[in-house]
């Protein structure tokens, strides 16, 4: 004899005391959806079917207990939403037991599929300083011989994975670079031979944990993202790195800004720049200039201006060259952060002024960064009434897309498609739409 679902009482009262309707929660869940990277269509009638009992698969439960979490402000859990506990996958709490642990668990959610929701309860991080001491993992006292090229090959490969990020998009080595970490990287950095060569190590180890997670960003897998990032923290906290903490605090901004999180992309912002005091001036750079950008999405547009000037004079007494691992900021990355300020204070005009600076100042190798500003600009020359303009612009996206394993490139794309829409008898847009159905079609 089967046993008869039971109403989700539980589920039903939270969506009570949030107000939200059937439709709006599963409008919500869609949302979430698409910030782990799912692409969801769920309406009020399943909201009524897991109101009736039915449970859903993973990463539904995940999703409406960090949606509910939302609208009320306070955790939820899963137990307190009448959901079913799916099996255990990377923790949320920075510092925890083992951010390398967590780093393989966040390798196998990735082989299995696994929905990571992003949640705003994983932006409240410890401030600098950590709150937990180092505890160095290293169980020798000399190396082995082969430990300093275990170390250089991992630095190497750095270089590399950020170049190939750089040039072709996240996608294009996301998968190679996790699996690297989880079954090169990790087993060494928890055995590194001796505290010298686990220092460098765990240093290179970080910036490729959050190389990773900026690639999951790029890809537009925010939960991903955000994981890795919390995982950078605290590989950063264990060695005393505070430049690698605080460029993890500004990234995690730039994603919270970009999901509509803006008063927590400020407060990470700011934390950024109070841990990044003492960095060198290229990256005390690259911090204020993102925290310009959360600034004016909440409308503050006097301070917004003050850190957008503050980058400006950082980044004119860099004395070094050579780009940093992680930070790099030049004159093309101060013109695409004045072009956002601009916009989001309703300064088109100048924002499509620095938008098309920023293109003129971009180094060939940032294929992807000039991609996605191209696309941005011809929204703002189409917003602007500009459509020849616009069609010209973006043509040259459309020049660099076929090389790119971007979400974000796939964005612009469709976004582009969407706005030329009413446009179709033109025949300059003619010929953009007919160019980027071939492209498509030879990717």
């Amino acid at each position: 004899m089967t046993s008869r679902r039971r109403p989700n009482e539980r589920l039903r009262a939270l969506m009570a005391e949030a107000r939200l309707t059937g439709q709006e929660l599963a409008g919500l869940v869609n949302r979430a959806g698409a910030e782990a990277g799912f692409r969801m269509h769920y309406d009020r009638t399943s909201v009524s079917h897991w109101l009736a009992g039915t449970h859903p698969r993973s990463p539904v439960p995940e999703l409406l207990a960090e949606v509910i979490s939302r609208a009320l402000n306070r955790p939820v859990s899963l137990a307190e939403a009448g959901l079913r506990v799916a099996r255990p996958t990377a923790g949320d709490h920075l510092g925890g037991p083992d951010p390398l642990a967590e780093l393989s668990a966040l390798w196998q959610a990735r082989v299995r599929r696994a929905g990571v929701p992003y949640s705003l309860s994983a932006l409240n991080v410890p401030s600098w300083p950590p709150l937990v001491p180092a505890q160095p993992r290293t169980a020798h006292d000399a190396p082995p011989p082969t430990a300093m090229e275990v170390v250089e090959t991992a630095e190497s490969l750095a270089r590399v994975f950020s170049d190939c990020d750089r040039t072709l998009g996240g996608g294009s080595v996301r998968r190679a670079l996790g699996g690297y970490l989880s079954h090169d990287l990790v087993p060494r950095m928890r055995d590194p031979g001796s505290p010298a060569v686990g220092r460098r190590l765990q240093a290179v180890g970080g910036h490729l944990v959050y190389l990773c997670g900026f690639m999951c960003f790029d890809d537009e897998l925010h939960g991903l993202a955000q994981r890795h990032y919390r995982v950078a923290l605290s590989l950063a906290a264990e060695i005393d790195d505070q430049a690698g903490y605080a460029i993890t605090l500004r990234e995690m901004s730039v994603q919270a800004r970009l999901l509509g999180h803006h008063d927590e992309a400020v407060r990470l912002a700011e934390a950024a720049v109070i841990t990044g005091k003492a960095v060198d001036p290229v990256r005390r750079a690259f911090l204020h200039g993102q925290l310009a950008v959360a600034l004016a999405a909440v409308g503050d547009r006097a301070r917004a201006m003050t850190s957008l000037a503050a980058s400006e004079r950082f980044l004119e007494r860099a004395t070094s060259t050579s780009a940093p691992l992680t930070g790099a900021y030049h004159l093309a990355s101060l013109a695409h952060q004045e072009a956002a300020v601009r916009n989001l204070l309703g300064d088109t005009q100048r924002a499509a002024s620095a938008l098309a600076l920023s293109i003129r100042y971009r180094p060939d190798s940032e294929r992807r960064a000039r991609a996605i500003t191209l696309a941005r600009l011809a929204e703002l020359q189409l917003g602007h009434g500009h459509l020849d303009e616009a069609v010209s612009t973006w043509h040259k996206f459309l020049g660099d897309y076929p090389y790119l394993s971007s979400g974000r490139a796939d964005t612009a794309l469709a976004a582009m498609r969407a706005l030329l829409r009413p446009h179709t008898r033109h025949a300059g847009v003619t010929a953009l739409l007919r160019r980027a159905a071939s492209n498509r079609q030879e990717r």
